[in-house]
């Protein structure tokens, strides 16, 4: 029973991969699991998430600022549970637009209440209140808290996912449907074979050009030093 969280980015008919990099280049959606869409209207960047064939995830991301779109799919037996979490926080941002609206106020008060009544010390107060609204709307903007869903082994970023706080029933629901397909994915195979479909998993998205060489490099060395890769390799 499919289950879809949020409203789906578009329907899929089939996902087409660089041609003859793998040999499940071409993925047709016999099953989706579950759909989840974010929208950060504010900052331009939408997100959805389809996982389909129990498996997939099939990643999308339209930045409207930047105007950048990225879509990939993802292995999910080959993508770690436990994401890295990047919370980034404009601090000078903040303490600007609390410094400036108290001042907006003492000058208002000043301007208006007391005895040094004088339109200019008015003006100033509104045009710091503005400018303590400008100074929050930045805040808000340059205040980034993500999770990061790296591969297993490699640790090489495959996507994010906009942090939102407990409670939000939709992100708790897909959160951990895709926990769960993670578990699942990885539980019908050997840890062997979790790392060779990880090195061909890493080298697909290099030749499409969303890792760089660097990247793969550091991962396939990483992929060559496991003790799993090293026992299938000695035996």
């Amino acid at each position: 029973m499919s289950e879809e969280v949020g409203r789906a980015e578009d329907e899929i008919t089939e996902i087409t991969l660089s041609s003859g990099l793998d040999d499940d280049a071409h993925l047709k959606p016999e099953h989706v699991n579950i759909v989840y869409v974010q929208e950060q209207k504010f900052k331009g960047v939408k997100r959805s998430y389809k996982i389909f064939n129990e498996t997939q995830l099939y990643y999308t991301q339209k930045s409207f600022r930047h105007r950048e779109n990225t879509k990939h799919r993802v292995n999910l037996s080959y993508v770690n549970a436990r994401p890295e979490r990047e919370c980034t926080v404009a601090w000078s941002w903040l303490s600007t637009a609390f410094a400036t609206v108290v001042w907006s106020m003492l000058l208002l008060y000043v301007g208006l209440f007391t005895q040094y009544k004088a339109d200019y010390i008015v003006i100033v107060g509104v045009l710091l209140g503005t400018f303590s609204m400008i100074s929050m709307l930045i805040f808000y903007y340059r205040t980034q808290d993500k999770l990061i869903f790296c591969s297993h082994v490699g640790k090489i970023p495959l996507f994010v996912v906009s942090n939102h706080k407990p409670g939000n029933k939709e992100f708790d629901t897909f959160m951990e449907s895709l926990g769960q397909h993670i578990k699942s994915a990885q539980d019908k195979l050997s840890m062997h074979q979790r790392l060779a479909g990880e090195l061909k998993d890493l080298r697909r998205t290099r030749d499409e050009g969303r890792i760089t060489n660097e990247q793969y490099e550091s991962a396939r060395n990483t992929i060559f030093k496991h003790e799993a890769f090293q026992i299938k390799q000695g035996s």
